[in-house]
């Protein structure tokens, strides 16, 4: 009788503290990017003219804010599963998941932040020459290749097709190597790519797991959705 007491207990105070997340995780992480970027973000807003592979910067920074927020979108549905998951226990795996994703989220952000740095340091040099401006429409070019090259490897997985995959995330990787994570999706890929070469193997939940949980940074809003409902089934 005891024992049913304290696991009636247990479950209880699990409630309570996956609650508590779901009530403050969200306020929390936006407040802790802010703190940590607050500096960098208000000089990236103070200098919104500068241009990166020929995204405008006021553009840039709407495209990281859309990004950060679909992390944190993911990291919600994990909680939730989570909390749906603790009538027979807490799984561990999702635990480890959203600690991962809390992770990548920061070190994304942190990447971001820094390539916009880069650029606006660049962007003080005076050019070389009257004639660099010319290479602007070649930047231009290239962040629309890498765009469409990372879409196309995007859409591969969700059709599980490991070949096309690898094929298009290495052309976005040529493209532009520090593109998202073209190039650690790329590595990744090679690594399961036997395990995937089977369209209808179990481990293809496992890899779109990994991929919402390490490298969705960079994934389209309208595919992100497939490749939630995909990893779900690892669990």
């Amino acid at each position: 009788m005891a024992s049913a007491t304290e696991s009636a207990n247990d479950y209880v105070l699990g409630r309570l503290v996956l609650d508590y997340f779901r009530a403050f995780l969200w306020p929390l992480v936006v407040a802790v990017v802010v703190l940590i970027y607050q500096e960098d973000v208000r000089q990236i807003l103070s200098e919104r003219q500068v241009d990166i592979f020929g995204l405008k910067i006021g553009d840039k920074v709407e495209q990281i804010e859309s990004q950060a927020l679909a992390e944190i979108a993911d990291i919600r549905a994990l909680v939730d599963a989570q909390q749906a998951s603790t009538g027979n226990g807490a799984n561990p795996e999702i635990a480890q998941d959203i600690e991962t994703k809390l992770e990548t989220l920061e070190r994304n952000l942190s990447r971001e932040i820094a390539q916009v740095q880069s650029v606006q340091q660049a962007q003080r040099t005076p050019p070389p020459s009257k004639t660099a401006p010319a290479s602007a429409p070649a930047r231009s070019d290239r962040a629309s290749l890498a765009a469409a090259a990372e879409r196309s490897g995007f859409e591969a997985l969700i059709e599980h097709d490991v070949t096309a995959a690898i094929a298009a995330f290495d052309e976005a990787r040529k493209v532009w190597p520090d593109y998202h994570n073209v190039a650690e999706i790329g590595r990744a890929l090679r690594k399961w790519q036997k395990r995937l070469s089977d369209p209808g193997s179990p481990a293809w939940a496992q890899f779109h797991r990994e991929i919402l949980t390490r490298y969705s940074w960079g994934l389209p809003a309208d595919l992100r959705d497939a490749i939630r409902q995909a990893a779900a089934k690892a669990y």
